[in-house]
């Protein structure tokens, strides 16, 4: 299932955008400043770890077929974001993302989303799904890193660091193809390698692992043995030569460096015995004022008025029996008033034959 979106190095350099006059190196840096903004987008969205990295596979799958020349890469990079909160089961409404991105993007850049932002990305959404054949079975790095650490001997603190340096090379690592080259399992193996260098940790299999007669016939480092995917010295060093190039790199898209640790990262909480569920960030706190976003007054005045110039229009104009949001609610009218007939009363009084009891 994996192997049809794997690609070899030459095809990477004979991209539709190449062909359509876009150098290499530029195709890498409009390759690294969408997934930036996915990146971004989930910080400012707070929505997972998984759902990035499946918005940055999308975005890099895509452009394997199309080029950067035909679609924006700043609309196509929020359609990858929207369709990959569907497929995660973190949606977002697709008025939220394009909020998002008008706050991330300069005025330049937002001009791709056209007149309709709403539409144009749902129309890239469309191409999108065509490309990718709907195929949403996607497998990241995170769960083989989680995996092949619980093999590891050593000082749980210092297993901890190691697998959080991981975890941070491998957000990072969705800002290159990488992921259109090697398996899951093979960028695990690097950044985990990559980490316990850096960490100073040397890496010791579990004693259970040590007894299997299969460990010791294999004569190759610890990944030799967990790697399940066909793989070589050769590919893990490059892997890591690509992160060590990536983490030197000082430039970025915004002002402020986007913190790619940000993405929900539970490394260290399911790093033990027991496997420990992931809790969701707790959603920000509510604004009872902040009816609709971008609003400058919060008078009721105000919030009725936008929400008419909103609501209008996809109502022919006519605003007959719609809501307004922010307006209070009309005191419900009150019920009709039953007509007692006195049965009931301790003093039902003087009995009119035309008027029942006065």
């Amino acid at each position: 299932m994996l192997n049809k979106w794997m690609f070899d190095k030459k095809k990477l350099r004979q991209t539709p955008s190449q062909s359509d006059g876009v150098d290499y190196l530029t195709e890498i840096r409009y390759r690294k400043e969408g997934a930036k903004f996915i990146q971004a987008a989930v910080k400012e969205l707070r929505l997972t770890h998984e759902t990035m990295a499946t918005g940055c596979v999308f975005f890099h799958r895509f452009f394997m077929f199309h080029s950067f020349e035909k679609f924006n890469r700043w609309v196509m990079a929020a359609s990858c974001l929207f369709l990959a909160g569907k497929v995660e089961e973190t949606p977002k409404l697709s008025k939220d993302i394009v909020r998002t991105a008008k706050n991330l993007l300069s005025k330049e850049q937002f001009t791709g989303f056209a007149l309709n932002p709403v539409d144009e990305m749902l129309l890239y959404e469309k191409i999108l799904l065509q490309t990718v054949k709907f195929d949403f079975n996607i497998i990241h790095p995170y769960k083989f890193i989680l995996k092949y650490a619980k093999q590891f001997r050593g000082e749980k603190n210092r297993k901890g660091d190691v697998v959080q340096m991981a975890w941070n090379y491998c957000n990072e690592s969705f800002c290159t193809p990488v992921s259109l080259h090697y398996p899951p399992d093979v960028i695990a193996g690097a950044l985990l390698t990559l980490s316990a260098k850096r960490c100073k940790f040397h890496i010791n299999l579990s004693r259970d692992v040590e007894k299997d007669d299969l460990y010791e016939q294999i004569d190759a480092p610890w990944w030799g043995y967990l790697i399940e995917s066909s793989t070589s010295v050769d590919d893990i060093e490059e892997i890591q030569n690509i992160m060590q190039r990536l983490s030197e790199e000082k430039a970025d898209l915004y002002e402020d460096e986007v913190d790619v640790t940000a993405c929900d990262s539970p490394a260290r909480d399911e790093l033990s015995d027991v496997d420990v569920e992931e809790v969701a960030p707790p959603p920000p706190p509510r604004d009872n004022k902040r009816l609709i976003p971008g609003l400058e007054s919060t008078t009721h005045a105000h919030i009725a008025k936008r929400s008419r110039d909103m609501i209008a229009p996809t109502n022919g104009g006519k605003m007959d029996n719609i809501p307004m949001l922010g307006e209070p609610h009309p005191p419900p009218p009150p019920a009709p008033r039953r007509r007692d007939s006195g049965r009931h009363r301790e003093n039902p009084g003087i009995y009119d034959p035309n008027r029942g009891f006065l």
